[in-house]
């Protein structure tokens, strides 16, 4: 097993421009083929009989997308490492530069427990085993004889990088040779937003980045590896981050009254601006549980530890002259510096029915020393009222309690949803070490397919004192982490890098409903009726059937997403079209018989036909008519011309058996 463990000195990715490689000797001793990027490739995995000639590769501009490559070797290999030949664009005037490459080899965690409750045919693999998972910091490794290494390939595609295909070469170089493989590269002519629109956190311990990187908590060193985290969070479109209101320094003065000092609360919040997690700001808990924990029917608040100013000696203020002054004053300090409106505060994690009278007691009293800011909680309950304004419940209690979450979003409050420890027995998605890779790239799919505005897990960095070891025996294997601690700062992971992954899948979810709402706009009252999340939703259901039905196929995912890029890119052209259906597309029909409902929507002048026929237009350029699709039809094509231009419009649906 390779030692994790990072190096005190830092690599340099390799990039050069290359000529012919010498392979006779190499292609002998090892091999190299690619590999599905959402595979976990074991020591004893084998070349497959076939191999992909080439590594392909379909992105948008401002995109992370991962490719993977196996090497073996039946002897021993020294010095391996990796290079990219130019990566050009067919029109011979632009090539990718280094920034735009990356490479990793994967590292393994041992596990010697599954996660519970989970079956065998669930998981990736039974314990005891290795399971790739790390990014590893190390440019050079030795692989021994007859053990397959995994190397993870990163594209990241500039916005004023031309459109189109891009063709190159990655090489693995060794003490016995070279091998290559091409690099097929297609991106598609748009970009996606710099800006997020999913609230996404994973809470994290300020504790263990310094102790992992062996320097004082809020020293100045510090500072600097706490930004170097809060950029890979920003990287991976994590844009909520957790703020200890503890930072704020707390003096009471010989009247009673409390002086605060916001100099270190400040400069965390301004950290996270400038390295981009500041969307919302998550200030932690101000309150716990009573004697007996989860059960305790008592919500109790937090002390405030203060200074006195007469004595020196530290005292704990109770609420009422301890946290209520304190909240009430951070709520004016929150405003002045122009963070009130994204400000949110948690009350106590996971309350549940033992003791939600007791918890919205305390929210009331919070509300009633500062009104405007908003109160978040992961909850174990139903129904908190109108004391919370974030609701997050746990994916099963989503699952369970939806229609309940449902009424508090049609009140106006906020729906998010949280993972841990649970839900596990492999249905739900999650993001244990343990679980496929396509159950953590599925997640975001989930926040559309519902419409669920956030997501929160409590396990970023809370590794123990190993953090490349045996995972905690007490919570499911890889619960606690999804990165881990480098030469400067945090390494990445297969889980961490597949979530970033479906966060952008969401948005090109995203795109294609901005992009559907101006055709909407355009096409005036004809659309009026026409839902432009609609077909966001229909893409998801290819992969999502429920909360615990999805896809465990990676290639429908891929195959998904290409369809959906294809639809992004073609929605706003002329003639403009929108097409809906009743049920709508990708539903699952049962015969007996079946009749759909398809409305749409065109320019003026346009001409519509439907599998072959005409179809009437009215005079405000809407159309409906009905179709019998069957299990051997599937497909209901919507024609649409004008000008001489013409557009095909597609609607596909499932069958039950």
């Amino acid at each position: 097993m390779l030692d994790l463990r990072p190096r005190l000195c830092r690599g340099v990715a390799a990039f050069a421009i290359v000529g012919v490689t010498n392979m006779s000797v190499a292609a002998q001793r090892f091999s190299m083929w690619s590999v599905e990027p959402l595979a976990k490739v074991f020591h004893d995995t084998q070349a497959p009989e076939k191999a992909a000639p080439a590594i392909v590769v379909r992105c948008a501009h401002n995109e992370f997308e991962s490719a993977q490559v196996a090497i073996r070797s039946e002897t021993a290999l020294t010095d391996v490492t990796v290079r990219f030949g130019a990566i050009e664009h067919e029109g011979g005037q632009y090539s990718l530069t280094a920034e735009s490459v990356r490479w990793n080899f994967v590292g393994s965690i041992p596990l010697d427990k599954n996660t519970t409750g989970t079956p065998l045919e669930r998981l990736v693999r039974g314990a005891p085993c290795e399971i790739p998972d790390v990014l590893l910091a190390e440019r050079n490794i030795k692989i021994p004889a007859n053990r397959t290494q995994s190397v993870r390939l990163t594209f990241v595609v500039p916005k004023d990088s031309p459109s189109g295909k891009y063709h190159g070469e990655v090489i693995i170089a060794s003490s016995e040779g070279e091998v290559s493989l091409p690099i097929d590269l297609q991106v598609w002519p748009f970009a996606l937003p710099g800006e997020r629109h999913l609230f996404v956190t994973n809470w994290f311990s300020t504790a263990n980045i310094a102790r992992s990187h062996g320097v004082k908590e809020w020293s100045e060193e510090f500072w600097k590896i706490l930004a170097a985290y809060f950029r890979n969070m920003a990287a991976h479109r994590q844009n909520v981050a957790w703020v200890p209101w503890q930072l704020i320094k707390v003096v009471r003065e010989p009247s009673g009254k409390l002086t605060l000092d916001y100099a270190v609360f400040d400069r965390y919040v301004e950290c996270m601006e400038k390295t981009g997690v500041a969307d919302r700001i998550e200030i932690q808990f101000i309150a716990s549980f009573g004697e007996g924990g989860w059960s305790s029917p008592n919500i109790e608040f937090a002390k405030v530890a203060a200074t006195d100013r007469a004595t020196g000696k530290t005292v704990q203020l109770d609420f009422g002259v301890g946290l209520a002054p304190l909240l009430k004053d951070l709520e004016k300090h929150l405003d002045k510096r122009g963070w009130l409106n994204k400000a949110i505060l948690h009350i106590c994690d996971e309350p549940s029915l033992y003791n939600v009278d007791s918890w919205r007691q305390r929210s009331r009293q919070v509300h009633a020393v500062a009104p405007r800011l908003k109160r978040i909680d992961a909850i174990e309950a139903s129904d908190f009222g109108d004391d919370l304004d974030v609701y997050v419940p746990k994916l099963s209690h989503l699952r369970n309690w939806f229609d309940d979450y449902q009424k508090a979003k049609a009140r106006g409050k906020e729906l998010w949803y949280y993972i841990c420890c649970h839900p596990f027995g492999g249905e739900y998605p999650n993001r244990f070490l343990d679980y496929p890779l396509l159950k953590v790239r599925l997640l975001h799919w989930l926040n559309y397919a519902y419409g669920i505005e956030g997501y929160l897990h409590w396990g970023l960095n809370h590794w123990g004192d190993d953090p490349f070891g045996k995972p905690s025996p007490d919570l499911p294997p890889g619960d606690t982490h999804v990165i881990y601690p480098g030469p400067e700062g945090p390494l990445d992971s297969l889980r961490w890098e597949a979530q970033r992954d479906s966060l952008e899948d969401y948005e090109y979810l995203w795109l294609l409903t901005e992009k559907l709402k101006t055709v909407k706009q355009k096409l005036g009252k004809a659309a009026v009726e026409f839902d432009p999340t609609q077909r966001g939703r229909e893409f998801c259901s290819r992969l999502i059937k429920s909360f615990t039905e999805v896809a465990d196929d990676p290639a429908l995912l891929h195959s998904t997403r290409e369809l959906l890029a294809h639809e992004i890119i073609e929605v706003d052209k002329e003639p403009l079209a929108l097409v809906w259906t009743k049920p709508p597309a990708e539903s699952e029909l049962v015969p007996g018989p079946i009749v759909i409902e398809v409305y749409g929507a065109v320019q003026p002048g346009a001409s519509v036909t439907m599998d072959g026929e005409s179809v009437p237009v009215n005079a405000k350029g809407g159309f409906a008519r009905v179709a019998f699709p069957s299990s051997s039809n599937r497909v209901i094509k919507v024609e649409v011309a004008r000008d001489g231009v013409r557009r095909v419009l597609q609607r596909e649906f499932r069958f039950s058996g």
